[in-house]
């Protein structure tokens, strides 16, 4: 005895949307109730104006709740802090290292991948960088 044409075509729908609905999504923060938890650890850095990498070491600043440092920002040795807004990281010092003066942002994309975009002045000379953060 065959099947009515309907039930088919109901078992077929029930079964293609079963499998949309199991993609993982990589995106799920560890911690909601910690927005600094995120950020935390060692990056390695791809500079894509100089071409550079480097490491940034990101951790709690103790003297501000709502900050984190990023200890060789730049690629520069020194330590720079930058707010915590949701995904974003805002630099909040406007000089780090030997007078480098730098501005800029960074959106958080996943447990892996921070998009960094900033302007860095070294000695009247200002550059306009993006640097991909990973780990």
């Amino acid at each position: 005895m065959q099947k009515p044409p309907l039930y088919q075509a109901i078992l077929l729908v029930f079964i293609i949307f079963s499998f949309t609905g199991c993609v993982l999504d990589d995106d799920i923060d560890p911690n909601t109730d910690d927005p600094q938890a995120i950020y935390i650890g060692t990056w390695s850095v791809s500079d894509n104006e100089t071409k550079i990498n480097y490491q940034v070491s990101i951790s709690r600043n103790p003297s501000n709740s709502t900050e984190v440092l990023l200890q060789n920002f730049a690629g520069s040795g020194s330590t720079a802090t930058a707010l915590v807004t949701g995904k974003t990281l805002t630099l909040t010092s406007p000089v780090i290292g030997n007078n480098w003066a730098i501005s800029g942002s960074g959106v958080y994309k996943n447990s892996s991948r921070i998009d960094f975009t900033y302007s860095l002045t070294i000695g009247g000379n200002r550059e306009n960088r993006f640097a991909l953060f990973t780990r």
